[in-house]
């Protein structure tokens, strides 16, 4: 059982590798996070308007390809790369404080500058990302490639945290706006409301705004985080033995079991049966 369920929540396009920096940046791989390490050369590429350049050992994290454009690479340019679709990023990202101060600041630099020794622990999370996505008879496969990838960003936090580690300032009007959306978020609103209109409506702006500065400021859209943090939550709750799925149901005011099952395997990829499963807890 424990084997279907670890199936089942890894799909086939959850996790891609590849070398090929024009196979990486294409619109088939949009809505996914590409994570890049430059093993070589060197490229150049626009944000909107703004010239970004990068080089050898550089990280690039890519949350929102949509915005890049006129990609330039050097005739010795290599990289190695790890996508990751959002689903699969939600489940396996750390319980960490800085993941929204530094989705902030990759929106305005996706460039990490690194060390040749810090671009080398990089690349070993990488290997170890691809190793255990390929041991598929793993009865935990799926939790232990989410546990890599954990690893992995961990170590980015680290890296980028150092030279990010003062409080952001002179973010603009969208990176302002999202991070008060996130704070209000972070103090539990979800738990009752998971329309963008109510969270535009506290921060007297319209929804389309809210949306649209969120966008410009990470790459998703208000309802992303919504889901994010209500889908937290959740998986949090379905790990207790002591409420059944309807009480869980209740706590975050879905109308019925029905709509909470189908938006829990939306934004779980199974359903709370399933997922309890995991944790081999009573079905209640």
């Amino acid at each position: 059982m424990a084997d279907d369920n670890s199936r089942y929540i890894l799909r086939e396009d959850d996790v891609i590798f590849t070398d090929d920096i024009y196979d990486a940046m294409s619109d088939g791989f949009i809505g996914t996070c590409l994570h890049i390490i430059i093993t070589s050369g060197e490229m150049s590429f626009k944000i909107g308007d703004k010239q970004v350049e990068s080089e050898i050992n550089d990280c690039l994290i890519m949350p929102n390809r949509t915005m890049i454009n006129d990609i330039r690479i050097s005739d010795d340019f290599t990289m190695k790369s790890v996508i990751i679709s959002q689903r699969f990023m939600r489940i396996s990202l750390p319980k960490s404080n800085y993941e929204m101060k530094g989705l902030l600041a990759m929106a305005e630099n996706p460039v990490i500058k690194m060390s040749a020794e810090e671009a080398r622990t990089i690349l070993h999370d990488f290997s170890e990302v691809q190793l255990q996505h390929s041991r598929l008879t793993h009865i935990y496969y799926a939790e232990m490639v989410a546990r890599s990838i954990e690893m992995m960003v961990l170590d980015m936090y680290d890296i980028h945290s150092r030279y990010h580690a003062e409080e952001l300032s002179g973010i603009d009007q969208s990176a302002r706006i999202t991070r008060q959306f996130i704070a209000l978020l972070q103090q539990g609103y979800y738990r009752k409301n998971r329309k963008v209109e109510c969270y535009a409506s506290l921060l007297h702006i319209t929804s389309q705004y809210l949306s649209e500065c969120c966008i410009k400021a990470t790459g998703h859209n208000a309802s992303f985080y919504i889901d994010y943090f209500t889908a937290e939550e959740i998986a949090r709750l379905l790990k207790r033995d002591d409420l059944t799925i309807t009480d869980i149901a209740y706590q975050l005011d879905f109308n019925t079991t029905n709509y909470f099952t189908r938006y829990v395997k939306r934004t779980l990829g199974m359903t709370p049966r399933e997922y309890r499963g995991k944790f081999n807890l009573k079905q209640k």
